[in-house]
């Protein structure tokens, strides 16, 4: 009979990095024909959806801000589904982490009121 309150499985699942894939960067400079309005909803949009998903708001904002040579719709997807697995390979590592705590949290409670009842069992036994 061992003193061990509970068996833990070591994190043995390697995280590796996916390769980098990086926008394209346009040929040429924007056309003429877009206005001023468009340029600035462009970096507006380009600026809100590279927070929600990196790297597709630079094709975005430029499609909307008149950029030519006109975005790569793979490169963009392949963006995508790379961030989607980096998240949920960060959704799984919290999740672990978060499970370890409430287990750490859990035994040193344990072991906290085992001590408190044997310190009490010494002071009854004095007085």
């Amino acid at each position: 009979m061992g003193n061990t309150l509970h068996d833990t499985k070591p994190i043995t699942s390697p995280i590796t990095t996916p390769p980098v894939i990086t926008p394209p960067s346009p040929t040429s400079s924007p056309s003429k024909d877009s206005g001023k309005f468009g340029r600035i909803l462009g970096g507006i949009v380009g600026g809100a959806l590279n927070i929600v998903v990196p790297g597709a708001g630079t094709a975005v904002g430029g499609l909307i801000g008149g950029a030519t040579g006109g975005p790569d719709f793979a490169q963009m997807e392949a963006m995508i589904a790379q961030t989607s697995i980096q998240q949920m390979r960060m959704f799984d590592i919290q999740t672990r982490v978060q499970t370890q705590t409430q287990e750490f949290t859990t035994i040193t409670n344990l072991l906290k009121a085992r001590h408190d009842g044997e310190m009490s069992a010494i002071h009854n036994i004095k007085s």
